[in-house]
């Protein structure tokens, strides 16, 4: 019954479909690990995705000589399109299937999944619960190492600091602080508007088998559902402000009418991980940095 109802809801948020392709490995990078130009960094290329994949198309190693249009993207107004604003309009990268690497927890009640997201330490305080009740969550899993999780932050303060009254954004890092306060880029702890944690257990991804980061699960405040999931500033699936908009204002009705359970259903533990959690990270001793050619705003 609780599944039935959840799926009517998720239904009503107009939840997007998803479909998975892999994409052929990039030799520049470590290995083990896979980052396909503007995709996520899939951190263990032996696990299948959850779905059947499909052929994809394979990614030129340099863009033809004529120069095609670039797309114009001011990232002030649209910060989830970092990945595709320095990519041709005819990039295969804007082609590709939508692509999540974890467990598909669509249409499903996170708590069923995870009791409690397990993390480390908060470098970055989580609002009470009584600030959180009525209000969807969105968690990203992410690595410094990883570039394109690091492109992805800026992102996630623009919808904290957005978002504020509908939504509690949260980041859970699975390096160490010394990592998140040192890493590349120009994304800094000061300038942090989210709540940033560290996990080195790596508890919650591993718990969602995430193997391609960066990783987000948008959950609604009713049932506890996941309703949108996967990389947020993947190139032609993007987590964009028009999709969020159609949630939110689903979620502001079942506010006005008082729909929401008094406190939030997704509960937070800070917690020391084991010596044997830590050692499910992957190269979690170097730093990767971006491709010479690839899309950064590092």
């Amino acid at each position: 019954m609780k599944k039935s109802i959840l799926s009517i809801l998720c239904a009503a948020l107009v939840i997007a479909g998803c479909s998975r392709s892999v994409d052929e490995e990039n030799p520049a990078v470590p290995e083990g690990v896979v980052c396909p130009i503007s995709g996520p960094c899939i951190t263990d290329e032996g696990k299948a995705p959850a779905e059947p994949a499909s052929e994809a198309e394979p990614l030129p190693a340099n863009l033809p000589d004529t120069e095609p249009e670039i797309r114009q993207v001011d990232l002030e107004k649209e910060p989830w399109l970092v990945e595709s604003v320095n990519l041709p309009a005819n990039h295969p990268a804007l082609k590709r299937d939508k692509v999540v690497f974890a467990d598909n927890l669509l249409w499903t009640a996170l708590p069923d999944t995870v009791e409690k997201v397990q993390v480390e330490k908060w470098l970055t305080p989580l609002p009470p619960e009584s600030e959180m009740a009525g209000k969807y969550i969105l968690i990203e899993v992410w690595a410094t190492w990883c570039p394109p999780c690091r492109r992805s932050l800026n992102y996630l303060n623009w919808l904290a600091e957005h978002y504020k009254d509908d939504l509690v954004v949260v980041a859970i890092c699975e390096m160490e602080e010394e990592k998140v306060r040192s890493m590349p880029g120009n994304h800094k702890i000061d300038d942090v508007r989210y709540s940033l944690a560290i996990d080195t257990g790596r508890r919650f991804a591993n718990a969602l088998n995430v193997t391609g980061i960066p990783h987000v699960v948008l959950v609604e405040p009713m049932l506890g559902g996941v309703i949108w999931e996967g990389m947020p500033t993947m190139p032609g699936h993007e987590l964009d402000a028009k999709t969020l908009e159609k949630f939110f204002a689903a979620g502001r009705k079942l506010r006005s009418a008082g729909k929401f359970p008094a406190e939030p259903l997704i509960k937070f533990e800070v917690s020391e991980p084991t010596d044997e959690q830590r050692a499910t990270r992957r190269h979690h001793e170097s730093d990767i940095e971006d491709k010479v050619g690839e899309p950064s705003q590092d």
